[in-house]
């Protein structure tokens, strides 16, 4: 008497697993431009590298003699792999079952999170779902009064049980059985992803382990505050979505009639809000932006960023830098292409490119090693700080702090953003949350002065204890504000006065910016800098 029947039964099990939802539910997902759980995890692993666990979590029938006759799997997919060689922790969900919406075998395999944290590595996110949905409440009874527990493929829905016939095994009469018993919502499900902050947490101190999401179908409730609650998170442009109810509840709720595009698309949550930091045009460049933004990071806090082998000269010397500056401050320049000539050649990775645009922040290389790279950039409001612009300030260092890597802030900024819009989105509020950041970051912290370093948005750069050198171009200048901005606030009555009023603004606005050079005031800079140093010198 051996064991057999019972390695069948989980052979059998396994093998419907990997069939996911069925042909029906695979070919309705390849319909919308999507990949399977499966090829997921196939294209972001290292090849070979993923093992799979509680892959017989689902629900099952038995006949009558106690053999397996159907299995419908978890409609997640968790476990470990490699990406570059380095251990992660995974958990993918499987729209073709249930439309990705929680059941109790997904909910139970959630603790995959809490495990990378213990393990101390990375977790992975692939979120194709739909969250809580309202039949968890019937705990899988049907209430419609038609005996059909058989549903599309649709967000929320329930999907269908695969039978072993299909692989050839009979089966008579069925009865179910489920891995724990069908629990009420309350309490259940969210609840759990709040328990891990401590260890998983995009924006608290007690973070230990980078998480990175993909955003790759229409994702609600606790699944989109999972992708919010990353370290980084990236979306298709044409096949996902983001937000906390999806248009049917938002027409039954609120009255209000709206397709699911305008509801959360990338151009609301990549342009304007800023909750997801990067748009990919497909899933393989989704899958390929998670690879990358780990690569410059470390598995945990406990260790500093991986160093990869430089093939760029760390004293190079770019002639252009000399000139990139205007004279004339009314004109701008291209500052991703002044960084190209900072950084190791092609290794920037740039984030939340669409949102806060006067602000860049981005990984980048330098001799090899990992830095976080931030930059003003002139061409998106002159430069200033927006309240968005601080939001990602203050979002950037602290994910920089958090993982070690010393921070270049490339600074060109005339000061925080004017106006009735500026004081109405709360700058003054995300000011102080930025410079609060700056000043509590335990990082080396390295700043260029550029050009303008004006105002309280001076507070951008860190001055005090730890290694937190500064240097300055010939072309920076300072003050507490620019002199074409205040010299009419500070000498009213003297251009008035006098014969010709604009040519003496102009004569004081001259005056006043050469006394703000740094030419004139060395002290704003340990050193002056001939600009094509600049890369020798960080």
């Amino acid at each position: 008497m051996t064991w057999q029947p019972e390695l069948d039964d989980l052979e059998r099990m396994r093998a419907l697993g990997r069939r996911m939802g069925g042909p029906e539910g695979i070919a309705r997902q390849h319909g919308r431009d999507k990949l399977t759980v499966r090829e997921r995890l196939d294209q972001l692993l290292d090849r070979g590298s993923f093992e799979e666990i509680k892959s017989t979590y689902g629900e099952r029938t038995y006949d009558e003699d106690g053999r397996l006759r159907s299995f419908r799997p978890g409609n997640n997919v968790i476990g470990y792999g490699r990406i570059d060689g380095r251990r992660v922790h995974l958990r993918g969900d499987d729209f073709t079952i249930r439309g990705g919406s929680s059941d109790p075998a997904g909910r139970s395999k959630r603790d995959i999170e809490q495990a990378a944290g213990h393990w101390r590595v990375p977790l992975v996110q692939l979120l194709d779902g739909a969250g809580g949905s309202v039949r968890e409440v019937a705990g899988g009874e049907d209430v419609t009064g038609s005996g059909d527990m058989v549903a599309e493929h649709e967000a929320g829905e329930l999907g269908t049980l695969v039978e072993i016939a299909e692989l050839g095994v009979p089966g008579s009469s069925a009865v179910p059985d489920r891995d724990d018993p069908p629990p009420a919502y309350a309490g259940v499900g969210p609840a759990t992803r709040y328990d891990l902050a401590s260890l998983l947490a995009a924006d608290d101190v007690h973070a230990q382990v980078p998480v990175a999401s993909a955003v790759l179908g229409s994702c609600a409730g606790w699944v989109a505050i999972a992708a919010a609650d990353s370290h980084f998170s990236v979306m298709t442009r044409e096949t996902s979505e983001l937000f906390v109810a999806g248009p049917p509840l938002i027409s039954q709720a609120l009255g209000i009639e709206i397709s699911k595009q305008e509801l959360g698309d990338w151009r609301v949550h990549a342009a304007h809000t800023g909750v997801v930091h990067n748009v990919a045009e497909d899933e393989a460049d989704a899958l390929g932006q998670v690879r990358r933004f780990l690569s410059y990071l470390p598995s945990n806090v406990w260790q500093v960023p991986p160093r990869t082998e430089p093939h760029d000269d760390p004293n190079r010397r770019d002639e252009e830098l000399i000139s990139i500056i205007p004279r004339d401050r009314r004109r701008g320049y291209h500052i991703r292409r002044l960084i190209d000539c900072v950084v190791d050649r092609d290794s920037a990775f740039e984030l939340q490119a669409l949102f806060g645009r006067s602000l860049v922040t981005m990984f980048a290389r330098i001799d090899g090693y990992p830095v976080a790279l931030i930059a003003n950039d002139v061409a998106f409001d002159g430069g200033a700080q927006t309240a968005a612009a601080c939001q990602k300030f203050e979002r950037f260092v602290d994910l920089a702090d958090t993982f070690h890597l010393p921070v270049v802030y490339l600074c060109d900024v005339p000061g925080f953003m004017i106006g009735p819009k500026s004081e109405l989105e709360g700058t003054l509020r995300w000011a102080m949350h930025a410079n609060r950041a700056v000043s509590e970051a335990t990082v080396p912290y390295c700043t260029i002065l550029l050009r303008r370093y004006y105002g309280v948005a001076m507070g951008g750069s860190k001055r005090g204890p730890g290694l937190n050198p500064r240097y300055a171009w010939p072309s920076a200048e300072s003050g507490s504000l620019p002199a074409a901005g205040g010299v009419m606030a500070a000498y009213r009555r003297t251009i008035e006065a006098a014969d010709d009023p604009e040519a003496m603004r102009i004569e004081i606005e001259e005056r006043l910016n050469a006394l703000a050079s740094v030419m004139r005031r060395p002290q704003l800079a340990d050193e002056i800098i001939d600009p094509r140093d600049t890369r020798r010198v960080l």
